[in-house]
């Protein structure tokens, strides 16, 4: 589901500019600077393509001996350009300032260097260390390849296989973590866009949820809209099934940070719905902390998924009702996300997974909670 939405959704993802600062006209912008090693060779000023959109050229230039260039453009919101030659040097940068510098070598134009652009220094440096990321992915996956073909021992090839499952959890980590410090909606559109390669929808979602929420860019939240929208229409409308894996829930804590049930993967989980106000889950309550403190030692934790819409009401009840684990919820009660993804009609609401992520009970309550987790944990 993940690649068929990331191709579907970058159709609409980059195809208007991307809005930063609050402006009521336009501003015009300058970009100069010295390309070494390209005389004659034809410099462009572009929009970056997004959206498989052909690339639009603003201006364009031919550099002479002293390799000196400037393009004057004028914009009303922040965007990403680039600056091309026809020798394939392509550098990216965002008009987060009206004058910006950019110094480079044709013959090795990836050691250029932005002054005046804090936002294109941020983005260059992510870019780099991503493309050695992706890299190093890629290498695994063609090792992984090459010796599954040649019938390989199998702890080779398992060992690749966890190489692999940990560079890509490096790679989300660094992208996430970029997404939480960045304050640029621009770079937030597109880092948050790429994130789609690799990253659960879900977990892309709430991480553009919160990015929309916090610099309230009409952009991003246009981003979020739509991408609920996809995951939505992704979204089965038959119940999760015992055996399936579990669909990926990724909301933030109390503390704003995004928790995923997939990091919690390698133990048993009781993902459990239910809401302050809720008075059959806060009767269960007691049930649940009984088990939580009985296996909390045997590879087992529960995530506390709240249906709430008030975010006090909500802590007051984690606090009075001793609720020792993690929890997430975007406060959205029965609009979450994950009413839809799990087909809940009511709460409480329960589902346990072995540490493969795959559902193996549901609606476990009272007893029948206590017993279950006896046989498979004793």
């Amino acid at each position: 589901m993940r690649t068929k939405i990331y191709i579907a959704f970058l159709s609409i993802l980059f195809v208007s500019t991307i809005g930063c600062k609050s402006k009521d006209s336009e501003a015009r912008y300058t970009i100069a600077g010295t390309i070494q090693n390209a005389v004659n060779d034809k410099l462009m000023l572009q929009e970056v393509p997004y959206g498989g959109k052909p690339i639009v050229t603003l201006d364009s230039i031919t550099i002479g001996k002293d390799g000196k260039y400037a393009f004057n453009f004028i914009a009303k919101q922040e965007g990403i350009y680039r600056l091309a030659t026809t020798k394939e040097m392509e550098i990216i940068f965002v008009n987060d300032e009206e004058h910006i510098q950019i110094d480079a070598d044709a013959t090795n134009y990836q050691s250029y260097a932005i002054k005046g652009s804090p936002t294109s220094e941020a983005l260059v440096n992510f870019l780099k260390q991503y493309r050695k990321k992706d890299s190093s992915i890629f290498s695994t996956l063609y090792n992984l390849e090459n010796l599954q073909k040649q019938n390989a021992k199998d702890s080779t090839i398992y060992w690749l296989q966890k190489q692999r499952v940990d560079k890509i959890n490096d790679l989300n980590q660094y992208v996430e973590s970029t997404i939480t410090k960045t304050t640029s909606p621009a770079m937030l559109y597109y880092v948050l866009g790429l994130s789609l390669r690799s990253m659960e929808t879900a977990k892309v979602l709430a991480l553009a949820k919160v990015a929309a929420e916090r610099t309230k860019a009409a952009p991003l939240v246009e981003f979020s809209n739509t991408l609920n929208g996809q995951v939505q229409a992704n979204t089965k409308a038959t119940p999760i099934a015992i055996g399936e894996l579990a669909p990926e829930i990724a909301l933030a804590d109390p503390t704003g940070k995004i928790v995923s049930l997939t990091s919690l993967r390698g133990k048993y989980i009781l993902v459990d719905f239910w809401a302050s106000w809720c008075g059959p889950c806060r009767g269960e309550n007691p049930n649940v902390v009984i088990a939580y403190e009985k296996y909390k030692n045997k590879n087992f934790t529960v995530l506390g998924v709240s249906l709430d819409d008030n975010k006090n009401s909500w802590l007051e009840a984690i606090q009075s009702d001793k609720l020792n684990w993690q929890h997430i919820s975007d406060l959205k009660k029965w609009e979450s996300a994950v009413v839809s993804a799990y087909q809940i009609e009511g709460i409480p609401f329960n589902v346990l997974l072995d540490p493969t992520g795959k559902i193996i009970a549901k609606e476990l309550r009272g007893q029948a909670l206590q017993d279950t987790l006896a046989n498979i944990l004793h």
